[in-house]
């Protein structure tokens, strides 16, 4: 197992330069297609950007991955007001996915002294995730509340659900969904995983709720610091 793991940081640190490249050669090359008013042609570029974000991404994982194993996921604790960030994080995937409705439930809730980017890195997984796996349907619930000093949130899909067989193993390295499913929703099975090794290295708690063929809620705590209460 340690050699597949020095194997998997190896490769992901070999593989980061290259694509960082790709990635900065194709903007350029956007840019220089578009002043030449070559627009279809900027718009393969477009595509091929898409493609190498994805790429990134996936690298980007098995590098989380190979520092978690490694016990050397860094956090870098700050405070910061929860759902001013949860409302930044909605409003910025809103706008990549116009024909999906995501509605903002929030209530009051208050400072959280944790890795801002690490949390980010989760609830934008969270929320991605639902929108992957929810085809069909157009919305998506996020819902933030306090209770019992955390900080709660949840992500609340209306798509395919997970079998109660299934919802403790979600969480798990490389889980991926089997059977026709399998190749509907790619993936490597990490981002679930990362987020949950994130929530328990911040001191919170993560789960899921769901109803195969009703959807998922995936929910997260993390401890309040201050709700705000004593200023009301």
């Amino acid at each position: 197992q340690q050699q597949k793991d020095d194997f998997l940081g190896i490769a992901s640190h070999e593989l980061k330069t290259p694509v960082t490249t790709i990635k900065a050669y194709s903007h350029l090359l956007q840019e220089i297609l578009l002043q030449k008013g070559d627009i279809k042609e900027a718009s393969l570029v477009t595509k091929m950007g898409t493609q190498v974000n994805r790429l990134t991404n996936l690298i980007a994982d098995l590098l989380d991955v190979t520092k978690i194993n490694a016990g050397k996921l860094q956090l870098n604790n700050t405070r910061f007001e929860f759902n001013t960030l949860v409302k930044d994080i909605v409003e910025d995937i809103q706008n990549t996915v116009p024909k999906i409705n995501i509605q903002k439930d929030f209530n009051q809730t208050g400072i959280v002294y944790v890795d801002k980017e690490r949390i980010v890195q989760v609830i934008t997984n969270l929320i991605t995730n639902a929108i992957k796996y929810s085809p069909g349907t157009n919305k998506i619930i996020v819902h933030t509340s306090v209770k019992n000093k955390e900080i709660i949130l949840s992500v609340q899909d209306f798509g395919v659900g997970i079998p109660a067989s299934h919802q403790l193993k979600v969480f798990e390295k490389f889980y991926r969904v089997s059977g026709d499913m399998q190749h509907t929703f790619p993936g490597l099975g990490l981002g679930l995983y990362i987020s949950s090794e994130i929530i328990k290295r911040v001191g919170g708690r993560i789960w899921v709720n769901s109803v195969e063929g009703e959807g998922a809620t995936f929910c997260f705590a993390l401890p309040v610091l201050d709700d705000g209460t004593e200023n009301l």
